[in-house]
């Protein structure tokens, strides 16, 4: 089955020439703002989106973000294409943690390689131990998915309540979470967990940037696989991650 691309941009000559080369390798759909753009992900499973960056009303980065606040769109990678070549553009888009960035015009050679290449990545990353990772802290989650994404496929979620959505339908092999988020402490959301995985026991590692006794009693009365402290190093959460995995 050939993949699912989903082109985003206001400019439809600029659509219909990414469209052009496209077909064929790929299934291509095409919305004309973010917001159609949203709309048809809630309906249509993707599997790359490349993305404009200037549109009207939301543009590239707002429309990111909202994206990757849907359960739909958790695991679809992005490719920003835009006609900006400016450093904020493109430091933005580094700090945003896109997949790929791709300057107007594009060639076909590179379109199509680059999509395939991003595509590739994302099947070969179904194949690893999934590690999801629960912070409301944006920032501090694509710093964690920058250091674990080259070991695991690594799923980032900014709200209990999302992550608690995702696990009615998927099972992680790992869940990393911090312990101070909004409506549900580390302590409050492990317990809901282990009654919304299907009997499934998945194993927990708390990070908390204040590691008292009080929170450290709350915790453990839960068994998690480890407590860290925040921020945590790269070798400290894979040696967890590994430990985790074998229990």
């Amino acid at each position: 089955m050939l993949a699912e691309v989903l082109i985003v941009d206001d400019d439809i000559q600029d659509l219909e020439i990414m469209r052009s080369y496209l077909e064929g390798p790929f299934r291509v759909s095409e919305a004309v703002s973010g917001k159609l753009a949203i709309e048809y992900v809630r309906q249509h499973p993707v599997d790359v989106i490349l993305l404009d960056v200037d549109m009207p009303m939301m543009d590239g980065f707002e429309t990111f973000e909202e994206l990757k606040k849907m359960e739909e769109c958790i695991n679809v990678p992005i490719i920003l294409v835009t006609g900006r070549r400016d450093k904020e553009t493109i430091l933005n888009s580094g700090i945003m943690g896109v997949d790929g960035f791709l300057a107007k015009p594009v060639s076909k050679q590179t379109l199509v390689g680059k999509v395939n290449e991003i595509y590739q990545k994302k099947k070969s990353k179904e194949n690893r131990k999934t590690v999801l990772m629960i912070d409301d802290d944006m920032n501090y989650l694509k710093q964690v998915n920058t250091m674990l994404q080259d070991n695991y496929n690594v799923v980032i979620i900014n709200s209990a309540k999302l992550a608690l959505s995702y696990l009615t339908k998927h099972i992680p092999d790992v869940i990393l979470m911090d312990y101070q988020m909004p409506l549900y402490n580390g302590a409050s959301l492990m317990n809901i967990i282990q009654k919304n995985t299907r009997g499934i026991k998945v194993p927990v590692i708390v990070l908390s940037g204040a590691l008292n006794r009080e929170i450290l009693q709350e915790c453990y009365q839960y068994n998690p696989a480890a407590i860290l402290a925040k921020p945590a190093s790269r070798k400290d959460l894979i040696k967890n991650i590994e430990d985790a995995l074998k229990q």
